[in-house]
């Protein structure tokens, strides 16, 4: 772990959560965010909705810095969201340099979709391919084939 190591961090939240609105904000999320609440864990949710090539404000940056775990939902349309995607960059450069803990829930997609990019996630990246872009693109696959290969729910096998 680097010398900022978790340990020296202040910590704001208990849990980030991280996931594609319009998917599972009315589900799972919601669910899931009442039981985080229910046993006492300060958890972020954002509600706002982004417009298409919005920056993420700092509130998120700062929120995911001084979150001590991350749920990221990941649903069919996870990957259509630049926001989403540049939230799971931030959240798995964290898990490295910082150690956070990261759980991924993959919520009606296979993890291996997800891991190799296949499916909607195939159409998705095919859609955002920009040559401005082409660098924040192989920072996201990277990221959503790291969280693919961690450890977390499917919600196929519930």
């Amino acid at each position: 772990m680097s010398s900022s190591s978790s340990s020296t961090r202040l910590w704001k939240y208990d849990v980030f959560l991280s996931f594609r609105g319009p998917d599972t904000r009315k589900n799972i999320v919601s669910h899931v965010y009442s039981a985080l609440r229910n046993k006492g864990i300060f958890t972020f949710k954002d509600d706002r909705t982004l417009e298409i090539g919005n920056s993420i404000p700092g509130e998120l940056v700062t929120a995911i810095q001084t979150s001590r775990f991350a749920i990221v939902v990941i649903s069919e349309n996870y990957a259509t969201s630049t926001w989403c995607l540049e939230e799971l960059r931030m959240i798995m450069e964290l898990q490295e340099v910082d150690g956070i803990s990261v759980v991924p829930i993959f919520y009606g997609v296979a993890p291996c979709d997800v891991r190799h990019q296949r499916g909607s996630f195939a159409t998705a990246f095919a859609s955002l391919v920009r040559l401005e872009m082409a660098e924040k693109f192989l920072k996201w696959r990277e990221a959503l084939t790291r969280v693919a290969n961690l450890s977390g729910f499917d919600s196929n096998n519930w």
